[in-house]
């Protein structure tokens, strides 16, 4: 019982920082969009939380098992919320990267209104938390339908990529190519946030079903 209620608690704290990488990228986005220089910097230097937090969750889980050397279905939920909380931490530095990018356009207009950027942090952001969800829940459908969405979430970097290149560039070209490599950055980003939501959703699926699956 007490090897159990170690394992609850490491689940509570990786959905406390599933829900503060996820608030983290919300804020990386709303600054892009705001243009807002001041929250850029809130969020990088907020960095090293998320890199220590890591550094805590890989302690615990070494703990855990070193201590009560848990078997089967323990022993692959403890591995798998470490391979969480790497997930995560990643995503937290996609949204440092954000942020940066915020600082150097920051005194730019910007090419065309960012309206597909948003709509694909929206969608990333969702496939995270459902996958957090379906993991916490022991819900292996929930988390294939998270991985089903991740081809929706490559089209629409895709899409944005080609709205991005397609004009002319017949004034302030360097400011253009400056920001349609910048913006392209944060789509990739963004894409890779929807990556890491899916590989949530796949362990989820191997830990449930004992299934390997690939999206």
């Amino acid at each position: 019982m007490v090897a159990l209620n170690q394992l609850e608690q490491l689940m509570t704290e990786i959905k406390k920082m599933g829900d503060a990488v996820k608030e983290r990228v919300e804020r990386s986005i709303k600054a892009l969009v705001e243009k807002d220089p001041e929250a850029a910097l809130e969020i990088i230097r907020e960095d090293d939380l998320f890199d220590n937090e890591l550094i805590v969750f890989e302690d615990k889980t070494t703990r855990f098992i070193a201590e009560k050397n848990p078997h089967g279905k323990e022993l692959r939920s403890s591995l798998s919320i470490f391979k969480m909380a790497k997930d995560l931490e990643r995503i937290a530095d996609y949204a440092t990267n954000i942020a940066e990018i915020v600082l150097e356009l920051k005194n730019e207009e910007y090419i065309k209104p960012l309206i597909h950027i948003p709509k694909l942090a929206s969608l990333a952001l969702n496939m995270l938390e459902v996958a957090l969800r379906a993991f916490l829940d022991g819900d292996s459908d929930l988390a294939e339908a998270v991985c089903r969405k991740d081809e929706e979430a490559d089209n629409l970097c895709d899409l944005i990529f080609k709205e991005l290149t397609s004009g002319e560039l017949t004034d302030g070209q360097l400011r253009s190519i400056r920001q349609t490599v910048r913006f392209n950055m944060v789509a990739r980003f963004l894409e890779r946030i929807a990556d890491h939501a899916t590989n949530i959703g796949e362990e989820t699926i191997l830990l449930h079903t004992g299934k390997r699956v690939k999206y």
